[in-house]
């Protein structure tokens, strides 16, 4: 890393079920294309016996280039981009065994046909879970939507009523984030949210939970949280996003902060008003110069990092 911090950009739902779609109409035009050079005997593409001919479609460059980004980053498409790579191997074999007037043997075909019909079965079946999910999911950043938000925090509550142990809410909001659209345009804001996201979630603890509050505004469930632990580990986010260079399509970099507010939910308060609680603090960090982290703590009294 370089000391203007690493220079980010990320994958879309939308993208991910384009791509897939894109996956699985190119690979049966692809696999059509195969068959009739073997059986027409005519010449193979360079591309099908070439060192790599997986990262020469499509989907190969595109899953490479992305492999490390937020949703990209899951053993789902990890094991699809392997099973790709083991189909256009095999392929690349057969077609070497062709060009050198021998037959490609029974097995050898059989094993490439089970690779590539389960790379076509498993791409849909990875596009509908995406596509069911995503009700659940803000398109553009990926994460669970206040639907999905409003259903885990009420499951939350009733834990900590069972439990007793501390849980806090916190709220998230990009400071000037208004200046960013109006100076670079909308397009910039929707890249700066989308590296935000992956930020919050890159950092966050396995457990912890994050979601799409609206606008500018992220909201954070951090389980078995005290308000003293919740502060640092939201520190940790904000000094994290504070180094990004995020880069929009435009090619100026940006850097962005965030405000925090945050309230430790109690089994007596309803979670609607642990979120007042948190906006409140939230304001705190506004009013305090922003690019910092507030705590609610009581009707009066605000901690501040």
């Amino acid at each position: 890393m370089n000391d203007r911090g690493p220079i980010f950009t990320t994958v879309s739902v939308q993208e991910i079920l384009d791509e897939i779609d894109h996956a699985i109409g190119d690979h049966i035009s692809w696999l059509a294309d195969w068959h009739r050079v073997l059986v027409c005997r005519e010449a193979p593409s360079p591309k099908d016996l070439a060192y790599d001919p997986h990262h020469l479609c499509r989907f190969g460059s595109w899953y490479v280039k992305n492999q490390h980004m937020g949703l990209v980053n899951q053993p789902a498409l990890r094991n699809l981009a392997k099973l790709h790579r083991d189909m256009h191997d095999r392929a690349k074999e057969l077609m070497e065994s062709a060009r050198g007037g021998e037959p490609p043997p029974r097995s050898g075909y059989d094993a490439f046909m089970d690779l590539a019909k389960n790379f076509i079965a498993r791409s849909r079946r990875l596009e509908n879970a995406f596509a069911q999910a995503s009700s659940d999911l803000d398109p553009l950043t990926g994460l669970n939507n206040r639907q999905a938000m409003n259903r885990d925090l009420d499951r939350e509550h009733e834990r900590l009523g069972r439990s007793g142990r501390p849980s806090c809410i916190a709220i998230g909001d990009i400071d000037f984030f208004k200046k960013v659209n109006d100076t670079y345009g909308h397009a910039a804001g929707d890249r700066v949210l989308t590296s935000a996201a992956d930020c919050f979630l890159t950092h966050l603890r396995p457990y912890d939970s994050l979601y799409r509050y609206g606008g500018e505004e992220f909201l954070f469930c951090l389980p078995d949280t005290g308000m003293a632990m919740a502060l640092t580990v939201l520190d940790r986010l904000r000094v994290e996003l504070a180094a990004r260079v995020i880069l929009p399509e435009s090619g100026e970099e940006l850097k962005v902060t965030c405000s925090f507010g945050v309230a430790e939910m109690s089994s007596g308060a309803a979670v609607k008003h642990t979120i007042e609680r948190a906006d409140q603090a939230l304001y705190c960090a506004k009013d305090q110069g922003r690019n910092r982290v507030c705590g609610w703590d009581g009707p009066d009294e605000v901690d501040a990092l």
